[in-house]
């Protein structure tokens, strides 16, 4: 027998595993309170307020703490107040809370993310303006958030926030509608009514893209490598010609990147395989991807080279990414060669060469 058996196994790595990519369509609808609402001097001018997220791809394998979104900076109605009466403006997040991360997006996000009706996705809202009749009590300008009123009124000023959905977890694959989610309100309050200044909704949805391994291609990769002679090797290093073989992928979800930001933890989808030894194949050579024989090889002083589409060698033992992946279709190429590790100009002793090698494919 000559042929390397490539046999495919799937895993999930809290979330970077061989899984699949997310679109996100998502928008956060700020759902008013109607008319102008009253309480302690404090008015609220109604008005429409939208933060706008748009068609939003994540990588299916993308690490936990990467950014999905952000819609920075939305600017809520005015508030009036014109008493000196004590009050407190309070910013309440509808979620439970999620579990502290390192966010691409920085720390005070990654500490102060909450839970959406999305698996795997959590919300954080940020103050970046607020009126100067208020100050802050708590001790970070992340939501949940209280201010307490200071100074004289008088003032119309609106409040300014910016909300973030970050990756949190694994999130399963298809499409995941947020409609009517309620992410947060805010409220002003004193010791004896409160009303609601704003209400949060995200609307929208998130898709994960990726792509799946054709059930034809089966759980064994067979590669053939063919018998050669003897005379073919000339001594440690020298090899035979490359077999190509390709791994096709199929309902694969590419994504739109163009716009993400620089500072995440991926600027774009490409599909990355790694390669291990199996059935008694251990790497031979990591860099130059020479990888042993397994327990049924014979022969002596020969193993196995895998090779990128490009005729360089391919890494073992790592995660290496491979090409871009493309809507519908992608199909990954590598090549396949014997080579010669040690002995003598009269090659390698004769006997049956097989190698077999696990991989694993991630999107990201």
């Amino acid at each position: 027998m000559r042929a390397i058996k490539m046999e495919q196994r799937y895993s999930e790595v809290d979330g970077c595993g061989a899984v699949g990519k997310l679109l996100f369509s998502v928008s956060v609808l700020l759902s008013l309170t109607c008319g102008q609402q009253a309480f302690a001097g404090c008015t609220e001018t109604n008005g429409g307020s939208l933060h706008t997220i748009g068609d939003v791809y994540i990588p299916q394998d993308a690490p936990i703490g990467s950014t999905i979104g952000a819609a920075k900076y939305a600017r809520f109605p005015n508030l009036t107040c014109t008493t000196g009466t004590a009050f407190t403006v309070q910013g309440f997040m509808m979620g439970t809370k999620s579990k502290t991360i390192t966010a691409a997006v920085g720390g005070i996000v990654g500490a102060s993310l909450f839970e959406t009706n999305v698996p795997g996705i959590g919300v954080a809202v940020v103050n970046e303006v607020r009126q100067n009749f208020i100050c802050r009590v708590s001790s970070s300008w992340a939501f949940p958030i209280l201010f307490k009123s200071c100074g004289t009124g008088g003032y119309t000023q609106g409040m300014t926030n910016s909300l973030y959905l970050v990756k949190t977890g694994p999130i399963a694959a298809g499409r995941h509608n947020f409609n009517g989610y309620q992410a947060y309100r805010i409220d002003v309050n004193n010791s004896d009514s409160t009303f609601t200044f704003v209400t949060g909704m995200v609307s929208g949805s998130v898709t994960v893209a990726g792509c799946s391994l054709p059930e034809s291609v089966g759980k064994v990769l067979q590669v053939p490598l063919r018998s050669w002679e003897r005379r073919v090797f000339k001594g440690p290093g020298s090899f035979t010609e490359t077999v190509p073989f390709k791994i096709p992928l199929d309902n694969c979800v590419a994504g739109n990147y163009a716009t993400n930001p620089s500072w995440n933890y991926f600027k774009g989808n490409s599909a990355n395989i790694r390669l291990e030894g199996a059935k008694g194949s251990a790497i031979v050579n990591a860099a130059q991807g020479i990888l042993g024989l397994n327990s049924e090889g014979t022969a002596k002083n020969v193993a196995v080279q895998i090779l990128k589409q490009d005729g360089t060698t391919m890494p073992l033992g790592i995660e290496v990414p491979v090409m871009p992946v493309r809507n519908g279709i992608t199909t990954l190429t590598f090549g396949a060669r014997y080579i010669q590790t040690a002995g003598s100009t009269t090659g390698p002793e004769p006997g049956a060469a097989n190698a077999t090698a696990n991989f694993t494919l991630t999107y990201k």
